[in-house]
Parts: structure tokens; sequence; C-alpha cells
């Protein structure tokens, strides 16, 4: 296996949960990727000092990068491992804040494959061949981003470090629960015994109550930094948590300073909320390299401007709070920027009617279409929700629905790509960076 399409083909053959729908929790189990990184002389304990796990229902992927930035401003040799990818599966292993390249890559995948027997997952072959590339890069340390829930996840099988829960919400209900009980429950359950936990939920929360309670059996320290919360990065002693001041303000832009303002180049308050996680789980780190890592972190297909003329924003978000946190950083940082238009694509099991609810007072016209052929909702039935009252319309194609919405919005207005990462990643490729941001200076306040 030399190039990356035999690396893909051979990855074709095993069976992926992200592109097909699991019955159930029976389809995952601990056992395969732990049997599979035994067979491969247990890279996973030779990736450095450090590893970081992170789950929540959104943010994960974020917060993953945001640790990764501070961490490799530290002088730390870093590997990333994430899912799913926007353009390219090189994108889910990098090394020093750069995806692998394709011959590497191929080599692993190969390595990776040798181990694997019976039922094994790709998510779960492509994990063993990111640790046996970090265990031969010899990284100092490296961020693990959950794929589903927690307790079944085969990134679970690898030992821990440092734990993160960004957030609990209802997604992927069939697998991980209808209740944010349960669902939090499933997140936990990546607590490792005496292994800290660093938590963005709300301890009053029923949800963060069932956190603190698996902390407590496990005798895991937990820290909780939930929203509005803007780091103050002052000078902590190794093991302390980072402390956090109430806000309602969005830091998106700003400096981070020692005072109270925080900021940086990702766009939206749950970016910042993010940022504040990852620094307090970093906070053993010094300072500059926390406010270096946030500032310069990017955070491709998470509220993403592209173009200028319109202006097109993409964005992954698919859960109904999700998307409200785009519309929201939508308002604040490109208000004039009329009409504002959507392309829409969600898979069968998200909210439609809740999402459309988000949407529907806020664009002028929708623009409905389908990023996944397995799992994505008919555009059709997308279009025929009521509350868009006969302002959305049905495009197959994803890149006939940009070009008809960027028809609509004009060379002031604003489109927005949202609903689905597979659908941000299909239309990247066809958008250049854009401005990032309209509001001018650095003020933070609430207007």
């Amino acid at each position: 296996m030399r190039t990356l399409p035999d690396a893909l083909a051979a990855l074709s053959r095993l069976t992926n949960y992200e592109r097909t729908r699991a019955a159930g929790p029976r389809d995952f189990d601990l056992s395969r990727p732990r049997a599979l990184l035994d067979a491969l002389s247990k890279p996973d304990q030779r990736m450095g000092d450090r590893v970081v796990q992170i789950a929540g229902t959104k943010g994960k992927g974020s917060t993953a990068r945001f640790v990764e930035g501070i961490l490799r401003a530290a002088g730390l040799k870093t590997g990333l491992y994430t899912s799913p990818h926007l353009e390219s599966p090189l994108e889910r292993i990098a090394v020093r804040g750069l995806p692998i390249g394709e011959a590497p890559f191929a080599r692993a995948v190969e390595a990776a494959l040798a181990g694997v027997t019976g039922k094994t997952t790709f998510f779960e072959a492509l994990l063993a061949a990111a640790c046996l590339h970090f265990a031969w890069e010899a990284t100092d340390a490296v961020i693990l981003e959950v794929g589903l829930g927690g307790r079944l996840d085969a990134t679970t099988a690898v030992p821990a470090t440092h734990t993160i829960i960004t957030n609990i919400g209802l997604d992927h209900t069939e697998i991980l629960g209808d209740t944010l009980a349960a669902v939090a429950a499933e997140k936990a359950a990546i607590i490792r015994p005496g292994v800290p936990v660093w938590s963005g939920v709300e301890p009053s929360t029923e949800a963060g109550a069932v956190i603190q309670a698996v902390a407590a059996e496990r005798r895991a320290p937990l820290f909780c930094v939930p929203p509005p919360c803007v780091p103050l990065l002052g000078a902590l002693p190794p093991g302390v948590p980072l402390s956090g001041k109430q806000t309602d303000g969005d830091v998106s832009g700003a400096v981070f300073s020692a005072d109270g303002s925080a900021g940086m180049r990702a766009i939206g308050v749950h970016q910042a909320h993010n940022a504040a996680l990852a620094a307090a789980a970093c906070a053993d780190v010094p300072a500059a390299a926390i406010r270096d890592g946030i500032a310069t972190t990017e955070q491709p297909g998470c509220c993403e401007p592209r173009d200028g003329a319109p202006l097109v924003v993409l964005d992954g978000a698919h859960t109904v709070d999700s998307v409200a946190a785009t519309v929201a950083a939508v308002r604040r940082h490109w208000p004039s920027r009329r009409p504002r238009v959507v392309v829409l694509a969600l898979a069968r099991d998200k909210d439609l009617d809740g999402i459309a609810a988000v949407l529907a007072d806020e664009v002028a016209r929708v623009f409905c279409t389908r990023a996944d052929d397995r799992r994505g909702r008919d555009p059709a039935e997308i279009a025929a929700n009521p509350v868009w009252r006969d302002r959305a319309s049905a495009v197959e194609k994803p890149a006939d629905a940009l070009d008809t919405a960027r028809a609509h919005a004009g060379a002031d207005g604003l489109v927005l790509v949202t609903g689905s990462l597979y659908l941000a990643g299909a239309l990247r490729a066809k958008t250049a960076p854009g401005p990032w941001r309209e509001t001018p200076g650095d003020d933070i306040s609430e207007k």
C-alpha cells in the first residue's frame, strides 16, 4: 500500500458509521480498538506524556484545536486526531498543526490494517493509524477528539492524562439516549480514576450533576468552566484550574490578556467558551502560550468566512443549539450584510423543525440540498417545512445551491452554509478565504 488512493480503498472496505447509521450501542465495542492497539504493540502508550481526550455534544473539535494550539505554542510537539474531515482525510491526523502527508498516511494505514480482525470499523482503524504515526513521530502531547458519545468510543481505549467534556445536548439519541442525563452518562464515561476532568457543563443542571457524580465516584479532580466565561490568564501554579469571569460579551477578535478581556480569531460566544475550557485544561503551561495558542488557532468549517461578494459563511452546525449559536455570531459580526440567504443540508436524524425555527426569521431565502447521499434528508422534504413560508427551494447539488444562493444574496449579502459538516466541506473548495470580521476594533461589549 503505497498511495493515498490505496489506503482509502482499503479503509473503505471497513464499516463506516460516519456514513451509515449504526443500529445502536451494540454496534460499538471497546474490546475491538483495545485488541487492535495491543496487536500493534501499544503505540497509544508511546505518544508522549500528555494525552487529552475531549467529548461533548458540540464544540469538541474546536476545543481540541485550541488545546493543540496552546500546547504547540508552549513548545510541545503535538499530535491531533479529529473527525470527521472537511475536505481530505489527511486532516484527521496532524503533527505540529500540519496534516499528515499522503505517504505517511498510507504507511500508517497499512500498518494498522495488518492488525485488524473481525468487525473493526473505519474509525477504529484510523485511530490506530493515528496512534502509530504519533508514536513514530515521537510526539510530546496528543489530543483526541471523541467520535461519538464516550463510553463506547474508540478513543476511550487510549489511556488519557486529561479529559474534557464541552457540553451536553440531545444528538444521536438512538445510541446515546433521549434524555440529557443519559447523554451525560455516556460522555462522562471518559472520566478515568484519578485523572482530572474539565467540564463546560453548568454544575447545577441535571447533566452537570451526572458528571459530578461520576467524577466523585472515580475520584477524578473536577474543574467546572461553564458558560458564559472569559478566561483570566494570570500566572497560575501547575495543576490549578483556570478561574473564570462571568460575562455575556463576545470576545472574538480581541486579544487575550490577564485582565479578563479575551479573544481569538475564531468567531462566536460559543468559541469563547471552547477557548476557556482549553485554557483551563492547559493552565500548567505559560500564560503567553495560552494567549498565543488561542489567538492564532483557526476553526475551519466553524462559522468560517469565505469569499466577500457576497460573503459566504461555512458552518457545520447540525443541532438546534449550535445553529442558534451560529446565527447569533452572524448577527454580531456581519450586522449589515443583507440579504441573508441559507444553503441548508441535514441528515435524516437531525431536528428539522427545530433548526428551521431558528433560521426562519433570520433569512430571506433558503436553498435546501443534500451533501451525503446515504444519510442526507431529501432536499424537497426540508424545503416543504411550513416554517419557511414559501421561501425555500430544493436544489439537489450543493454547488448549484451555492451558486443560486450567491445570486440571490448579491454582492452586499451573506450566504450561510450550514446544517452539515459534509456540506461545509463540499463547498469549502469552491470558495476562497474571506473577511473574517466586519465590526471594527476590539470592542467586545454587547450593543
